[in-house]
């Protein structure tokens, strides 16, 4: 038969027990729950960026043509069709820093990371890009210009965003945007 202050001794150590699981349980449901956030943030930011940029051809087809001959030649544009190239381009690259931040969370994984990268470096790799990039990039943080100027030189054979999308981007729709911008008298 067990004694009184033994009973008291096994309650205590149960009751001890009992407490620990208690708090790794409620340690695992706010993980989870931070995990649940995280993924709802991510999700949100990816969605944002892609509504806004859908919205933004959809609203202004003609940022398509300022895009085109913008990643063509940077020259080919007007003083504000500059100003919406370096825009977009500003976007995207914010988008990167987003994207970089995720990354730091461990809310993105080294693929999706590494596929932002190559297209925000694909943007900048166009002639275009690069005269909008080198005028501005002194606004951006070091760890953005850090990451994408390491990835151009880690990868100078990686395409541009004219390769990548030629239909968009290449040189018939560079052709074809010049003939409307010149008949237009732009």
């Amino acid at each position: 038969m067990i004694d009184i202050n033994t009973a008291a001794n096994i309650a205590e150590i149960g009751g001890g027990i009992a407490i620990l699981v208690s708090l790794v349980y409620v340690g695992y449901q706010i993980r989870q729950s931070n995990r649940i956030a995280s993924a709802a943030a991510l999700q949100s930011v990816l969605d944002n960026f892609s509504e806004r940029q859908l919205r933004q051809y959809l609203e202004h087809p003609e940022v398509m043509g300022i895009l085109v001959r913008g990643h063509n030649c940077h020259e080919d544009l007007s003083r504000a069709d500059r100003s919406v190239f370096s825009t977009c381009l500003n976007r995207d690259i914010f988008q990167m820093r987003n994207v970089m931040q995720l990354r730091g969370h461990r809310l993105i994984n080294d693929q999706e990371y590494q596929s932002w990268l190559a297209y925000t470096a694909a943007q900048i790799k166009s002639q275009g890009g690069r005269e909008c990039w080198d005028g501005m990039k002194v606004t951006y943080t070091a760890a953005v210009v850090d990451c994408i100027e390491g990835y151009l030189r880690e990868n100078p054979d990686a395409p541009s965003v004219i390769e990548l999308f030629p239909y968009e981007f290449g040189d018939d729709a560079y052709r074809e945007y010049r003939e409307k911008a010149s008949a237009l008298g732009r």
